[in-house]
């Protein structure tokens, strides 16, 4: 997804990432996948959280509030970009990437933008 992001617009890798990351987590976080972003939280931020859902969603904040610490922005109006183009950029990413066949959790058009949106 980032890819696509920073061929249209003129944004770093790291910046889109910092946007996108904290809003695909989320997107993503579901009972299939709470194990690994518990122990992601567990392991990175050393979150002590015993349940496995909440561990994940506190390492999800931390991982966002990580990239503010650093002064990075959070969402796409902080670096101008608007929803004109989602729709676009969303086929885009499915179609240049395996992100609908060979990801971590696939994801088609519909999901990308959703995760799109949830940068705004």
């Amino acid at each position: 997804m980032e890819h696509v992001i920073s061929a249209y617009y003129d944004l770093t890798h790291g910046v889109g990432l910092a946007i996108l990351t904290p809003a695909w987590m989320k997107y993503v976080l579901n009972e299939n996948t709470k194990g690994r972003f518990a122990r992601f939280a567990r392991e990175v931020w050393y979150v002590k959280e015993a349940d496995e859902m909440k561990a994940a969603l506190m390492g999800i904040e931390k991982t966002a509030g990580f990239f503010k610490r650093l002064g990075m922005p959070s969402t796409f109006s902080e670096v101008g970009i608007d929803d004109s183009k989602f729709e676009e950029m969303a086929s885009e990413a499915v179609r240049t990437s395996g992100i609908s066949s060979r990801a971590y959790v696939k994801l088609e058009k519909e999901d990308v933008l959703e995760i799109l949106r949830g940068c705004r």
